[in-house]
């Protein structure tokens, strides 16, 4: 299968993963997240994962994980 913005074979690794995918990776508009740890309660950490375009949420996840244990 080939990009359908660039033309260049998508390969196979990202077909097994994305079957639906049009896009090879560098024509592809997802935007990469970004984890951190929610420490709220000490026993049951939550992960919590920002799109790193979203500048607020990532500044409030960031916040977050930065208390003190």
């Amino acid at each position: 299968m080939y990009c359908a913005k660039c033309g260049k074979p998508i390969p196979a690794a990202r077909l097994e993963i994305l079957p639906d995918t049009e896009t090879c990776v560098g024509c592809s508009t997802a935007k990469p997240m970004v984890g951190f740890m929610d420490w709220a309660h000490k026993t049951a950490p939550e992960l919590v994962m920002v799109n790193s375009a979203d500048k607020e949420n990532l500044r409030r996840a960031k916040r977050i994980s930065s208390r003190s244990r």
